[in-house]
């Protein structure tokens, strides 16, 4: 298959997996969803914690890295993209950190977390989101996810009973009635099983728009092309599991998504009225931009953000 063929062939289903969450995935194995039991009833931790990066112990052993800065609540929890790391979020590591603690993760699979767990899922990564939260014992927390990290934040949202105010998602959850199949996606993991860094720079390349930033659009197939493939490839695979309509019911929080303006046919029509239907839901659209809005346009995106905070109440007022 040539190249063009292939960046062709990523476009079209780019734009069938973005109507749920561009780039993202989930994953069971044979053996099924990792079940909510997994998680053990961690010893809460005082709030005085200090700025600095750690290492946390996810149940099933496998380590997980995070960034602390800041000291005041509400906690802003920052969960990144399939195929990204903690350092997408470092322009609003940097802003939010004066009025908020905040903290970045990487997920399992990427970044400096473990890379060596034997069954992935999207519940798993959200799980590991919802013990940290427990360990840290966040009493006040928003979850900010991006891409994949958004039906992430959700399905740690409803393990996180009366500790989340609200689920901020960028760039994701375009219409939550929109299903992946396996056919739809088994073309395009067939050009990442045959070339894992070419199909994966297409693939980048395709969701920033003409006349992007060229040092950003690099940084971003740089880190991309050096995800571990393993489990990179086992996420893309069970995609067609994820069930975004369930997951925003469950959430049991006001979801706000700032996403992209449509973008034929790269970035799909954000469908506020039938994400309704399933959650307390709204958007707010960034015009002539593409995928990795915290990299494109950082302080329009944190300006956004701000206004997305407002929108979530307090924990006395709920």
């Amino acid at each position: 298959m040539s190249h063009r063929s292939i960046k062709a062939m990523a476009a079209r289903i780019a734009v069938t997996l973005c109507a749920v969450l561009p780039i993202a995935c989930s994953l069971t194995t044979p053996g099924g969803i990792v079940p909510p039991a997994r998680m053990a009833k961690p010893e809460p931790k005082p709030l005085n914690i200090r700025a600095g990066t750690y290492t946390f112990k996810a149940s099933d052993g496998t380590p997980i890295v995070y960034e602390v800065r800041g000291s005041a609540e509400p906690t802003l929890v920052f969960i990144h993209c399939w195929a990204c790391d903690r350092s997408y979020w470092r322009h609003q590591l940097a802003t939010f950190s004066t009025s908020h603690r905040v903290i970045a993760v990487d997920l399992a699979g990427h970044g400096e977390s473990g890379t060596a767990r034997e069954r992935w899922s999207l519940d798993g990564l959200a799980q590991d989101v919802a013990e940290l939260v427990t360990s840290l014992d966040l009493p006040d927390v928003v979850l900010v996810g991006h891409s994949m990290g958004g039906p992430v934040a959700l399905l740690a949202s409803a393990q996180l009973p009366g500790r989340v105010r609200g689920v901020a998602c960028l760039d994701t959850l375009h219409n939550a009635e929109t299903r992946i199949t396996p056919e739809m996606i088994a073309p395009l993991l067939a050009g990442y099983e045959q070339d894992f860094p070419g199909t994966m720079t297409r693939m980048v390349e395709s969701m920033f728009p003409p006349g992007a930033d060229r040092a950003v659009a690099q940084e971003v197939i740089d880190k991309s092309t050096r995800t571990p493939r393993e489990p990179a490839l086992a996420l893309l695979r069970a995609f067609a599991d994820f069930d975004a309509k369930r997951a925003l019911e469950r959430a049991g929080v006001p979801v706000r998504c700032i996403n992209a303006a449509p973008r034929p046919p790269f970035t799909p029509e954000t469908a506020v009225e039938v994400n309704r239907r399933h959650g307390d839901f709204d958007a707010v659209l960034m015009h002539d931009i593409g995928h990795y809005l915290m990299l494109e346009r950082p302080q329009e995106l944190d300006e956004n953000l701000r206004w997305v905070l407002k929108d979530f109440p307090a924990p006395a007022d709920r």
